[in-house]
């Protein structure tokens, strides 16, 4: 973030902890538009408090950005904690297959997604149909396989 975004689009990126909020209250400067944040943390399992994440990040009036991929949409729904967008890998749960590479964001607000879908139209980002189809076809057997994914888990723990 801090090499391509940072010198290209002048943002700036600050790495926290995000499981203090104590230290992201602390960090939130006058220009800060925004909080990304994962939870929980890939590879390291690292979670953080969404609810209240939310919470200070409405009180800052910054967006709040959730990473939810390892979680999917099955185990956890921070758009309901509070988050304003939320990012999923398809390629991961959703797809379920190892064959598409896609992600989605979904929205709280409309006028965002709005703004958003006209930049993606813009710029001509949009997924594949081919690739729309696979995503779909592995999002029917997904609750399916993160439930026996997340029992096998409990078993083997």
């Amino acid at each position: 973030m801090n090499k391509v975004w940072g010198p290209n689009c002048n943002i700036d990126f600050d790495m926290i902890d995000m499981r203090d909020l104590k230290k992201v209250r602390a960090q939130f400067k006058p220009n800060t538009k925004m909080v990304l944040a994962e939870s929980p943390t890939n590879p390291t399992m690292k979670c953080t408090d969404l609810k209240e994440l939310a919470k200070l990040c409405k009180e800052k009036k910054a967006l709040l950005v959730i990473d939810n991929t390892f979680m999917s949409p099955v185990l956890q729904n921070p758009i309901a904690l509070g988050a304003d967008v939320v990012m999923h890998s398809i390629t991961k749960y959703i797809g379920g297959h190892s064959d598409v590479v896609a992600g989605c964001l979904c929205f709280n607000d409309g006028d965002l997604y709005d703004k958003l879908f006209f930049n993606m139209k813009s710029m001509g980002t949009s997924i594949a149909p081919f690739d729309a189809y696979l995503a779909l076809r592995g999002s029917k057997t997904m609750k399916l396989r993160v439930e026996q994914a997340s029992k096998s888990a409990l078993e083997i723990a």
